[in-house]
């Protein structure tokens, strides 16, 4: 699309499109998108947000059974679809910004739906992990087994709904999910799956989704400007926050091979994490103190907590912020599991990091006319209060629930354009972003040496691979990591050596050249001259 004559607005709109047909595992129009647009021209930044939003008829305890909170397994379904917000934003956002015809923007998609596409490996493995509810569903157990046995990695696949569905959209433009023919399908097919005292879809709340702007994040880090994404996409104001506490250390004078600067990280993210499960919420609905977040006294005073060395005894607690007089609930929830990401610069300078989802390997397991519907009612608080505390993600009508993705572009002193960089990765996002940033800014790697250094960080992995969730310090299954393992065990670390693979996309801009750098240990690519 950038050969012909297009900028980076097309492209991101060509790019989604093609992977809600090649990787409807994690991401597409049945979801909701971040996207993070630098307009060269005007030298200015713009957050759209097309995340998933509840239905009108969502209430604050839509997901409580006898005063206790369902369980996971019960909540995803119909019950977890949100109205999906990425094609309504790529539509608008093309309309206004883009060169190219809509219909040609299309064209790949529908070629590669009614042609067909090889199955990645990821995708398999999601239908692996998630296959006792997808096979449930008539439209994706058509078209991902083969009678009885899910069809393997590298199988040619075509989703001829799928096409129908997209060259309606060439046709119509956003208007035949939000005010048409598979809006009122979607309605249809998920209500007809629910009991009567279920929140039901109606067509209104699809004419009624708009994309809204939000507040782009700014900080200085090493004399660069990091920009990054307001809430209700979280991992933004993280990373910010980690970047500010992380300054005072002299990292860039540590060896990568040490385990003092990973140490340091961890610790600092630790304790942003506690405050992003504490404040993090949709700013229509709930205060948000974002600048209070981003103080630098109160960063002084987070930093303060970091020990001098080991780990942080216990839990971390969110710092204290109040917000109308009150502490907000401290509390967790489920997180979404799969993500896609694009990083893309254009021959203009315009750049866009979009991270897009539909929530859990698949969504919700329903699939209509072709397209997989999320489950983001599901990354809501499913308890509204805790110990009389509201939480700052309970679900109400219209809102949008919290987020980890974290879409972020970083410029030089001089405001030159330097990286554009987002990862999937659910709850792991905002630390495959970090590691990034400090390799490059910090270590002054190339983006790629930067991407490939290991991911070690603190939380929770879900891992197919294991009977259980592991929980502790997340040390990737590589020698280089690895090594470091019993210097970690003796700072008091629960350590799991496991497969920990970031979809980090990003692109380098140095000395006039531009750089694309991929994950490799997963299925990405950087394309272009």
């Amino acid at each position: 699309m950038l050969k012909k004559g297009g900028n980076a607005v097309d492209a991101m709109v060509a790019m989604q499109m093609v992977m809600s047909v090649v990787e409807p595992d994690m991401t597409g129009i049945g979801g909701g998108t971040f996207a993070l647009y630098y307009d060269a021209k005007k030298k200015k930044f713009h957050a759209f947000d097309g995340r998933e939003e509840a239905p009108s008829s969502a209430s604050p305890d839509m997901f409580m059974r006898n005063n206790k909170p369902m369980k996971r397994d019960d909540i995803l379904g119909p019950r977890s679809v949100a109205i999906p917000g990425t094609l309504r934003l790529m539509y608008q956002a093309q309309q206004k910004y883009g060169k190219l015809s809509w219909q040609n923007l299309i064209a790949p998609a529908i070629f590669y739906a009614t042609n067909g596409y090889s199955m990645n490996s990821y995708t398999h493995d999601i239908i692996v992990r998630e296959q006792d509810r997808l096979s449930k569903d008539p439209e994706i157990k058509t078209l991902y087994w083969d009678k009885d046995n899910i069809q393997p990695a590298g199988t040619l696949m075509k989703n001829p709904k799928m096409a129908k569905t997209l060259m309606n959209i060439a046709k119509y433009g956003d208007s035949y999910l939000y005010e048409g023919t598979l809006g009122q399908h979607i309605v249809e097919e998920v209500n007809s799956r629910l009991t009567d005292g279920d929140a039901k879809l109606t067509l209104s709340d699809f004419k009624n989704y708009q994309i809204k702007e939000r507040e782009v994040i700014h900080i200085r880090y090493r004399g660069n400007h990091i920009y990054s994404f307001g809430y209700p996409a979280s991992g933004g104001l993280m990373v910010s926050q980690t970047l500010k506490m992380l300054e005072d250390y002299n990292i860039g004078e540590m060896a990568i091979t040490d385990t003092e600067p990973w140490r340091l990280m961890t610790e600092a993210m630790r304790l942003t994490k506690a405050d992003r499960i504490r404040y993090a919420g949709d700013p229509d609905y709930v205060e948000t103190p974002t600048h209070q977040l981003l103080n630098d006294d109160y960063i002084a005073t987070r930093r303060s907590l970091v020990p001098k060395d080991g780990a942080i005894k216990g839990k971390p607690a969110a710092g204290n912020v109040t917000l109308n007089g009150k502490l907000p609930a401290e509390y967790q929830g489920y997180e979404s599991r799969d993500t896609g990401h694009i990083s893309i610069v254009d021959s203009e300078g315009n750049a866009i990091a979009m991270t897009s989802t539909i929530g859990s390997g698949m969504g919700a397991g329903i699939m209509v006319d072709g397209v997989i519907l999320n489950a983001q009612m599901a990354n809501f608080s499913t308890v509204p209060y805790v110990k009389g505390k509201p939480s700052q993600n309970s679900i109400e009508a219209g809102k949008r629930p919290r987020s980890a993705i974290t879409p972020t572009i970083v410029t030089d002193k001089n405001g030159k354009l330097r990286l554009v960089l987002g990862s999937p990765g659910s709850a792991q996002i905002p630390g495959y972003v970090l590691k990034t940033i400090v390799g490059v800014l910090d270590w002054e790697l190339p983006i790629q040496q930067a991407i490939d250094l290991p991911n070690i960080q603190y939380g929770t992995k879900i891992d197919r691979t294991k009977p259980y969730n592991p929980k502790g310090l997340l040390v990737e299954k590589r020698p280089f990591a690895e090594r470091l393992v019993p210097n970690f065990e003796q700072m008091g670390y629960p350590v799991h050596v496991i497969p920990v693979v970031s979809g980090i996309n990003a692109i380098e801009v140095k000395d006039g050249e531009i750089y694309g750098g991929t994950d490799r240990r997963r299925g990405s690519t950087s394309l272009g001259d």
